[in-house]
């Protein structure tokens, strides 16, 4: 996994804890975390894979092992139990690994259109109704629509 990649994924954690009134120092170390990440000027997996330390400022033993785990294994358990924990639409959205869709705006579309699976989507899309949510924009809808596998109605509909 890229440094992007796994800061996606903490950024994700840091919401989800802050929907749930975590402790909000553990939801700091988490977003905090993730800049480091993105600052970072070497890949954390590769550092990982060669046995070194992350090299990130102020990181727990506990967070240093969610990291190695997320770019040894490309999963994080303790993601999947959080994830499990939201409702399953928005769970959904969220395991279709577009960039940018988050916990929030999966909330969003949820609440907003209501049913969520793939042909759902499709006709959302073709309606006009997904960019109607607030926070998707023509490219997050083309990135969910090659997610679900509606390239063709992309490139009926969409004008990028």
């Amino acid at each position: 996994m890229t440094n992007r990649e796994i800061a996606a994924i903490l950024f994700n954690i840091s919401t989800i804890l802050s929907t749930q009134n975590g402790n909000p120092y553990r939801i700091r170390a988490y977003r905090q975390a993730a800049r480091n990440l993105l600052r970072a000027r070497h890949s954390v997996a590769e550092r990982v894979a060669a046995g070194q330390p992350l090299g990130l400022p102020r990181l727990g033993k506990s967070l240093t092992a969610k990291i190695s785990t997320l770019a040894q294994k490309d999963a994080l358990p303790f993601y999947e139990a959080l994830c499990d924990e939201l409702p399953a639409e928005e769970r959904g959205l969220i395991r279709l690994n577009v960039r940018g869709l988050g916990p929030t705006i999966a909330a969003r579309i949820h609440k907003d259109l209501g049913e969520t699976d793939p042909s759902s989507l499709r006709r959302a899309v073709a309606t006009g109704r997904l960019q109607r949510v607030w926070g998707v924009g023509p490219k997050r809808t083309a990135a969910i629509l090659d997610a679900i596998g509606g390239s063709e109605l992309r490139q009926e509909r969409l004008p990028l």
